[in-house]
């Protein structure tokens, strides 16, 4: 019997330019998009029905009903494909629910990758980039898991030649914030951007990454930290930190990432900053490593 693994990587966009709501109900957005070595694992078997199981620290309460994201990449690559199959899925939940580091999306991703190989659908990835556009704005960018540049509704990718492993702490305080709530309260605040295509791509070591991140932020912090500020206080806090170089909300949140200059420096900041939030999940982590494909 062939059984399948793939890896779904969280993911972290180091900047995030957020336009104004537009006429589609879509706000149109621009960022440079890593991965870190932290992820979900989903294992697949050949199966007379698809089902889903989900296990792991962050999978108790999780729905397995059809409306899961997992299962609704399933069925688009069933369509995409004309194949008739089914599988066991067993989702290993690692990461965090609801924080901003694109698990769902990831998951989804992981998906179709994985499925792909198990069924032999033989579907390209820029192919399985396309079904993924439907089931959420970051699946595209998720399904190659490598750095890039993002733009449009997160469906346009472009290729990132130069950019260094970096090593980070994420930090989720263990509290979730909605999505759908930091954006609304981002428009009520109107504090759309012009976007202008430009990116930050182009840095060949860890220095003159943080130099040209330092002339980016996330649009959505403000109205983030306005909704929850014990995300304003968790930021201030790992700035703070004498190993800390920058630090970021990731996505909407609540998760926040500190970029640090070594391994050393992210294993001393994830100490330290678990005595003093023994609750949250905090993880060093390494971001932009080879894709998962």
């Amino acid at each position: 019997m062939t059984f399948i693994t793939e890896f779904a990587r969280a993911k972290i966009n180091l900047t995030l330019k957020v336009g104004p709501l537009g006429r589609d109900g879509y706000h149109p957005l621009e960022s440079l998009v890593v991965f870190a070595d932290a992820g979900d694992r989903l294992d697949f078997a050949p199966a007379p029905d698809l089902t889903l199981a989900i296990t792991g620290p962050f999978g108790e309460g999780l729905d397995t009903g059809v409306d899961n994201l997992v299962l609704r990449a399933a069925r688009a690559l069933l369509k995409a494909s004309g194949k008739r199959a089914g599988a066991h899925i067993i989702l290993d939940k690692a990461l965090p629910i609801a924080s901003g580091i694109g698990g769902g999306s990831a998951d989804a991703a992981a998906a179709l990758r994985g499925l792909n190989r198990l069924w032999g659908c033989k579907l390209s990835y820029t192919e399985l980039e396309n079904i993924g556009q439907a089931l959420g704005a970051d699946v595209p960018v998720c399904v190659q898991s490598r750095t890039r540049f993002m733009s449009g509704r997160g469906e346009v990718l472009h290729d990132v030649k130069t950019w260094p492993v970096l090593d980070a702490v994420l930090v989720n305080p263990g509290f979730a914030v909605s999505t759908a709530a930091v954006f609304s309260h981002f428009d009520e605040m109107n504090h759309g951007e012009t976007l202008s295509g430009e990116s930050c791509t182009g840095a060949k070591d860890f220095d003159e990454a943080i130099v040209r991140l330092r002339g980016f932020e996330n649009s959505l912090s403000a109205a983030a930290c306005a909704l929850e500020p014990r995300i304003a206080s968790l930021l201030s806090a790992l700035d703070a930190q004498p190993q800390t170089q920058l630090a970021r909300l990731c996505g909407s949140g609540a998760t926040c990432v500190a970029l640090v200059r070594d391994a050393c420096a992210a294993r001393s900041l994830a100490q330290d900053l678990q005595k003093t939030y023994p609750q949250a999940w905090i993880k060093s982590v390494k971001l932009g490593l080879s894709p998962c494909v």
